[in-house]
C-alpha cells in the first residue's frame, strides 16, 4: 500500500489515537477484573474475555486501517462503545437472573470507568462521522435496538448456561434442602469497640489480580497505545 493511500490528516490520526488509548483502557480494565468474574460466573468471565478481544482488534483496525476505510472503523468503534455501555448498563436496570445477578452498583468504580471510556469513544465515532439528523436518527435508532435486544440475549445465555451441580438429580429423588443463613460459630467474631460491643461475621474477600498480573497488564496496555499513537503520527506526518 501506497504512502498516499495511508497518510491520515492530523485530526484524523488525533481521533484515532484517543479512541485506541480508551479502548485499551476497558480491555485494561476488564483484564484486572478478570478474576472476580471467574469466581462469580464462566459466563460473565467468557463474555469479559469477548470484549476484550473486540476492543484490542478494534484498536488494531484504528492503528493500521487506511484513510479510505475510516468510515468502516468508526461504525466498529461506535458499535463496540455501544456494546460496552449496554453491558454496563443493563445489569444495573434491570433485574436479570443469574449468573448475571441482580442489579449491581452503579457506582462501582471498574464499571464507571469502562462506562465513561466507551463513552467517550461513542463521542469520537460521532466527530469523526460528523452525522447530520439522519445520522444521529441512525444512532439512536441502534442504541434503542441494542437496549432492548439486551435482556433476551443474557436470558439466552443463562438459559443456555450450565445449571445447578446435581439439580436434576435432586429433583428426581425429590430431596429437599434446607439451608440456615445462620454463619457458623467460627465465624463469628468479637470486636471491641468505644461506642459497644459488637458481633461481625467474617467474609472471605473477593478474589483479585496479583499485583504482579496488575503491573503487566498496565504494561502491555502502555506498550499497546505507545505503539499504535507512534504509528498514527508517523501517518500523519506522510505527506499525500
Amino acid at each position: 500500500m501506497s504512502a498516499a493511500a495511508t497518510a491520515l490528516s492530523r485530526r484524523e490520526a488525533m481521533r484515532r489515537s484517543a479512541a485506541t488509548a480508551c479502548l485499551a483502557g476497558i480491555a485494561l480494565v476488564q483484564a484486572i477484573e478478570l478474576p472476580s468474574l471467574l469466581a462469580r460466573s464462566a459466563t460473565l468471565a467468557v463474555l469479559s474475555l469477548g470484549s476484550i478481544a473486540l476492543c484490542v482488534g478494534v484498536g488494531l483496525a484504528l492503528a493500521a486501517a487506511a484513510a479510505t476505510a475510516s468510515p468502516a472503523v468508526w461504525r466498529a468503534v461506535a458499535a463496540t462503545s455501544a456494546l460496552v455501555l449496554a453491558g454496563w448498563s443493563l445489569p444495573r436496570a434491570v433485574a436479570l437472573p443469574a449468573p448475571a445477578g441482580a442489579r449491581g452498583e452503579w457506582a462501582a468504580t471498574p464499571a464507571v470507568a469502562c462506562a465513561g471510556l466507551a463513552a467517550g469513544c461513542l463521542v469520537l465515532a460521532a466527530i469523526a462521522r460528523a452525522p447530520g439528523r439522519a445520522g444521529a436518527r441512525r444512532i439512536a435508532a441502534a442504541s434503542v435496538v441494542l437496549v432492548a435486544f439486551g435482556p433476551g440475549i443474557v436470558a439466552l445465555l443463562v438459559a443456555t448456561g450450565p445449571g445447578p451441580a446435581g439439580g436434576e438429580t435432586a429433583i428426581a429423588a425429590d430431596v429437599h434442602v434446607h439451608a440456615s443463613s445462620i454463619a457458623p460459630e467460627r465465624d463469628i467474631l468479637f470486636r471491641p469497640g468505644r461506642t459497644g460491643n459488637h458481633y461481625v461475621t467474617r467474609v472471605p474477600a473477593p478474589p483479585r489480580a496479583p499485583a504482579i498480573g496488575i503491573a503487566l497488564a498496565v504494561a502491555a496496555a502502555s506498550m499497546f497505545v505507545a505503539g499504535a499513537v507512534g504509528s498514527l503520527r508517523g501517518r500523519s506526518a506522510t505527506p499525500a
